[in-house]
């Protein structure tokens, strides 16, 4: 197994004070790892969130399912859907998983999980008699054959006295040519109490595979350049799930002399019809240093009818986890569907 960091329950209330809102401060929690061709992997994180960025394992495993004789939860996405987020669609799209496992007092149950060709989303319940506080945490990440690195995001949250939701978004790299089918691994060792500190150990095991959705790919490079950084669209993916704009960041190099972590991510997009769509970021990877880094966000399937989208991107200039922070709205511009 590669080597691996966890990043995850990192306090950016010393931030020192900015003016800022209490969800741009959320966004800005920075991550880098560094694997064998010191690429760094980037992501942003809500409080709730636990983010495991590494390198991957190269084996994989068969794992019964038990959810027939354990079944505990469904339709756990219900719990993290948003109208104007792809998890609004989630459910008309997922694979079923249907695995459970049970260690030291606590089952875990896998329902689904989907792949739009760039990223993977997984919802999983847990039951347990064990107090894992509000927004418990978990100490490993899941895992994809075969990827160069990792980035993920995820959240738990407590449904009644005995049971926990959680869902995991997984954004793999890989050299070379996309993949139409990933295999998927998660081995948590342990969940932690945030607010107690205190975990509950365990021996789970799950293993299971997922195939892409079929994408529209349309190729845009449209840029916009403003505060000494570059923003270009570079295509952007759609499927019935969720439209996937990918894109890439150049910054000055006067510029990370001040503020050597700097980051530009997609908000307020709207189509000409006037519908809005809320961007959920990817992370993304840099291989010069954070000179230049590929990005990728996540909307929600795009209005068939719509014939444009508006972009705004913002830039997010840190010196550091609790060291300071500014952020600087670029101009919108606007990419034509057809």
């Amino acid at each position: 197994m590669n080597d691996y960091i966890k990043l995850a329950d990192i306090d950016i209330e010393g931030i020192e004070p900015v003016e800022v809102s209490e969800m741009e401060k959320k966004r800005v929690k920075q991550h880098v790892m560094g694997s064998k061709k010191k690429i760094k992997v980037f992501k942003y994180m809500a409080v709730a969130a636990t983010i495991v960025l590494g390198a991957t394992i190269g084996a994989s495993f068969a794992v019964p399912s038990l959810a027939s004789q354990i079944p505990f939860m469904n339709n756990i996405m219900s719990y993290f859907q948003d109208e104007n987020s792809y998890t609004s669609n989630y459910s008309k799209f997922a694979t079923n998983i249907s695995q459970t496992q049970s260690s030291n007092g606590v089952s875990i149950m896998i329902e689904d999980a989907v792949f739009d060709g760039s990223s993977i989303t997984v919802s999983y319940a847990i039951e347990t008699d064990k107090d894992l506080g509000t927004n418990p945490g978990t100490s490993s990440a899941f895992n994809v054959k075969g990827a160069e690195a990792i980035g993920s995001t995820g959240t738990m949250k407590k449904v009644n006295a005995t049971t926990y939701v959680g869902t995991e978004k997984i954004t793999p790299t890989f050299r070379g040519n996309k993949r139409d089918r990933i295999e998927i691994s998660w081995e948590p060792t342990a969940f932690v109490n945030l607010e107690t500190k205190e975990s509950v150990a365990g021996d789970w095991h799950f293993a299971f595979e997922v195939s892409a959705l079929e994408n529209k790919t349309k190729l845009v490079n449209r840029s916009v350049t403003n505060h000494g950084v570059t923003v270009n669209i570079k295509s952007i993916e759609t499927n019935g799930l969720s439209t996937v704009i990918h894109y890439e960041q150049v910054v000055d190099p006067r510029i990370l002399d001040k503020w050597p972590h700097v980051t530009a991510d997609i908000k307020n997009v709207q189509d000409d019809l006037g519908n809005s769509y809320s961007a959920d970021g990817n992370g993304g990877v840099s291989r010069d240093n954070g000179r230049s880094f590929e990005w990728s966000s996540t909307i929600k399937s795009i209005n068939p009818n719509a014939k444009s989208l508006t972009l705004v991107p913002v830039i997010y200039y840190s010196l550091g986890s609790g060291k300071g922070l500014e952020t600087k709205e670029m101009d919108p511009f606007t990419i034509e569907l057809k």
